[in-house]
Order: structure tokens, then sequence, then C-alpha cells
């Protein structure tokens, strides 16, 4: 017989919570209140709407007050209505007086310490970028965006957004603004004077960046922010880039470009090597080599390299005054503690943040110099395919990564300097180097090669052969100004209705075939690897 069971009817017991879980539970309560207020105090703050002034800088500085706005955009628009209406230079400013917009201002970035970069992102491509306060500390002020969160400058060549946070705003005019990039002429030589604090009143640079080829006038004081164009005033400098125009500069029709900062390290020196160990021994004054850090004022790693120099020169197709010059450049005339101490003459992988632990080394100086030509140059900044996933031109042209941007030391717009070095004047201050040693071996390589320049002209196929039904062996660069070294004129395919074709050493290696990029480039050939680019996409901008 089954036994029925029987039916629970005892009352279930409340859980016994002991004294340290009814703790806990009251601290949960209590985390989760003050969870709720913060949130709600953080809506309010939120919720209060930022002030920003609308004010005019007169010409005396004293500070004209025009409107508060709770709304940035709307604020931009009143500082552009009085723009139009003829004020000096209005601005609109936050509740602690910063200003976020200008008419005429500069980009202060020296705001970090010297470790660290600023970043930014190009504006031609969107591409990013970098550069440091403490080697150029100003650029020409822009725009800001509508959120107020990035800040449109121009600063040697490149155009970029940097976010507001990374820099800082300043009247042009202003007393605090001491500084300021500029240019002037002294014994038919264009000399930048350029900051590295525009609160101070000094100027830590001042570099010959070519002869007066823009007709400027000695005892006047030049603007501009990418060497090319230049300006008697201020003003008339930021309105032309405003309106993306250099007409009032006053050498609107004929750009200046340094020859020795455009020149390619394609383009091969006249110079032997004991012309180099001429000028580092006897003009230099180094007799050794140093084997510890600090050196003896007599010596260098650059001591008896000469030889080096022009043999990897002849092997690897690097100018060798340039690479000369590059290394003077980066390691103090080879007497800095890297190069002594790792044999890297070129501060390869010398971050800013840490030069010292990062930078790579090698086991003697010629490999510091070889690596220079066969890794850093031949396979990345003189390789149009640098980095892409594939050899085909499209593919290594859209390649975000590729550091080529033309063959030369060049500026923040192209050449070496935009993804080389963070200092902005890099490639000025280089090309100087090159200049002096031309000069003082007797000026054999200055105008010894044909420089043409290309302006606005991105993605313009450079072919095989001089026609264009040959095929295109790579694409120029995404730059402002990309520069060429001519070897020749010839008649060729008819483009726009011209048929001269100028005959280009490349600064990419071909293949044995001369029909493509070499995909493991090594012994550059000065006599094949050339290419050809229709002389119709050429304005008249010879560097001279």
């Amino acid at each position: 017989m089954t036994q029925i069971q029987k039916k629970n009817t005892k009352k279930r017991r409340k859980p016994n919570y002991t004294k340290r879980a009814k703790r806990l539970q009251k601290e949960l309560m209590l985390s989760i209140a003050l969870i709720f207020l913060t949130l709600l105090i953080c809506v309010k703050f939120q919720s209060s709407p930022n002030i920003y002034r609308v004010v005019v800088f007169e010409q005396n500085n004293e500070i004209k007050e025009i409107q508060y706005y709770n709304n940035f955009k709307t604020a931009k628009k009143q500082m552009q209505k009085q723009i139009e209406n003829g004020a000096y230079n209005p601005a609109v400013l936050n509740e602690d007086g910063k200003i976020l917009a200008i008419r005429y201002g500069i980009v202060n970035f020296r705001t970090k310490t010297c470790t660290e970069n600023t970043s930014y992102e190009i504006e031609r491509n969107g591409y990013s970028g970098y550069t440091n306060g403490c080697y150029g500390g100003d650029g020409a002020f822009l725009e800001t965006d509508n959120d107020a969160k990035k800040v449109k400058f121009k600063q040697s060549g490149v155009i970029g957004w940097a976010d507001i946070a990374d820099i800082e705003i300043q009247n042009a005019f202003a007393p605090e603004t001491a500084s300021i990039n500029h240019y002037t002429v002294k014994d038919n030589a264009i000399l930048h004077h350029g900051t590295t604090n525009p609160k101070e009143a000094e100027y830590a640079l001042m570099i010959n960046i070519g002869d007066n080829d823009a007709s400027l006038k000695a005892e006047t004081t030049y603007y501009s922010y990418d060497a090319h164009y230049f300006y008697t005033t201020f003003q008339s400098m930021i309105d032309d880039y405003r309106n993306q125009t250099y007409e009032n500069s006053i050498n609107k029709d004929a750009p200046h470009y340094n020859y020795y900062q455009y020149l390619t390290h394609r383009a091969k020196t006249s110079y032997v090597s004991k012309d180099l160990n001429w000028y580092i021994s006897t003009y230099l004054g180094y007799s050794s080599k140093p084997s510890s850090f600090p050196p003896n004022p007599s010596e260098s790693q650059l001591y008896d390299e000469g030889y080096t120099f022009i043999e990897t020169q002849n092997k690897y197709g690097i100018n060798a005054i340039m690479m000369l010059s590059l290394a003077i450049n980066e390691s103090g005339f080879g007497r800095s503690q890297i190069s002594i101490e790792k044999n890297n003459l070129f501060g390869h992988a010398a971050y800013d943040n840490a030069p010292n632990e990062s930078a790579n080394g090698y086991k003697d100086v010629a490999s510091s110099i070889q690596t220079h030509a066969q890794i850093f140059l031949n396979n990345g900044y003189l390789n149009p395919c640098d980095q892409a996933d594939s050899f085909s031109p499209s593919t290594c042209y859209n390649s975000e990564n590729n550091r080529y941007k033309g063959g030369y030391f060049g500026d923040k717009d192209s050449g070496m300097n935009v993804f080389y070095a963070s200092d902005p004047y890099w490639g000025e201050k280089a090309a100087k180097y090159y200049q002096d040693i031309d000069a003082l071996l007797g000026e054999k390589d200055k105008t010894r090669y044909t420089i043409k320049v290309l302006n606005n002209q991105a993605k313009t196929p450079v072919y095989g052969m001089p026609d264009t039904s040959g095929k295109v062996i790579f694409y120029t660069p995404d730059v402002e100004s990309y520069a060429l070294v001519i070897l020749d004129e010839l008649e060729g395919g008819e483009v726009n209705g011209n048929t001269k074709w100028y005959k280009v050493q490349s600064d990419g290696m071909l293949n044995p075939s001369a029909n493509a990029l070499n995909q493991e480039p090594q012994i550059y050939a000065y006599k094949t690897d050339v290419v050809y680019i229709p002389a119709a996409y050429f304005e008249n901008n010879d560097v001279k």
C-alpha cells in the first residue's frame, strides 16, 4: 500500500542574517545612493552652459567686449561678423580668458616637455603627423572646429589639425607674443629666424635657407610658414592661407625652394672620399675616434669615415654628402652619446621620450652608415611602396604607413622630414650643413642638377617609358610640393597638347627589367633606375 505524503504545513523561517551580512547590505545601499547622487551632480554640471566671450583686441592691446554666448559655433559666427565689419582682431574666449579662436593669432606648441611630441591630423589626407615645440614653437592659427576641440594650423609647410588641449592660441600682436617665425635677407641669403618659445624674446634658430631668388629686400621682415611664399605683413599671410591662395605674397609667381633641401638623395655628389676626410679632419679638426662619452675636443665618430660614405653612395645610391650632413645634424658632429655608445650616427629609433634607451646600436660606425642607406632609405623613406601590403602602384599610394613623401630632406609637408623627425625644421638644418660643406669644397654640387617641383598634383603617374601607354611605376605622394631631379628632356607621347617628357632619376629602385619597383631593393643602378613624367604636369618651378 502506497503511503500518502503529508503536506508540509510548516512556515518558512526568515533568513538569519549575521551582523556582518547586515553591515554589507547597508554599505551596498549607501554605495548605490552615492553613485546616484554623483550621476545627478554630473548631469547638472554637464547641463550648465559654457560661456563664450566674443571680444576685439584693439591695436593698443585693449580688449573690447562684444557679447556673451552659450554656444561656441554661434560665438564664432559673431566673430566672423566682426571681421566683416572691419574689427581689428576679433576673438572668442572661454570663461577663463583662454583664446579659442582669433582672426590673427599663432598656435603655440611649446606647451609640453621636450620629451613629448604634439600629434596632428594632416588636412590633405587625414594621416597622422607630429611636431615638437622645443624645435619649432609656433604655427599660423587658421581655424577652430565648431566643437572647440581641434585647431587648424600651418607650420613648416603642412596644414594640420591638433587637439586644442595640446596647444595654446595666442594673439599675434599681444605683448606676451614676444617672438614669432619670420625671415630676413643678408648678403643675398634668406635667413629663417625661428622661435622655440613664442613667449620669450629670443630666436633659437637662424638658418640660411638659400639664395635670395624671391627678390626679398634687405632690412625688411617677411612672414611665411612654408618658406616658399613670403609676405610683408602677418595679416596678408593669414588671409591668403585661409583663402587657400598665395595671391598676396610678394613672390606668388616664383616660389622659393632651397636647392639643398629639395635635392634628392639619388643625386650623386661630385666629391670623393679624400674631400670628405679633409672636411672632417682638417676643417673640423677631428683626429681620432672617441673611446668613451663625453669625447675629447679632437674626437669624433666621423673621423676617417669619408671612404665609407662614398662607398655606400656608390653601392646603394645615396648621396654621400647628404648622409654626412644628416649624420652631423643627428649626432652633433659625431660626438653625441648615442653616436659614441651605440655607433648610431643617424638617430635611428631614438624616440623623443627616451632617445638613449630606444636608439638602435651597431657594431661600428660603418654599419650604421650602410644600414641607413640600405634599410632606412632604400627600403623605407625612398621607397614609393614602403610598408605597403602589395607592390601595385595604387596600393602603395593608399598605404597610410608609407613614409615616402619625396627623396629629399624637405619639411613637414614633403620629403623625409614629414616622418623622420619631430623637429619641423630638421630638413632646413641638414640642408644647411650640405650647403656649408659644398661651399668649403668649391661648390661643385651647387646647381649641378636641375630640380623641378610638382605643386598640388598628388597621385601623378610616373612611367617606365615616355608615353602614357607604358606601365605606371609609381604615383607621386599626396603632398603640396614634390621635387624631382631632371636628367634629360625628350619627345614622347602627347599629354595635354605637350609632347615633351622629363627623364627622372627614380627614388625607388627598379627591377632588372626596369618596368616595376624592386620588391627587394639592394644595389642602386644609376643608369637604369630612371623613370619618365610628362612635362605638361609641371609649372615653371625650377629650384635654383
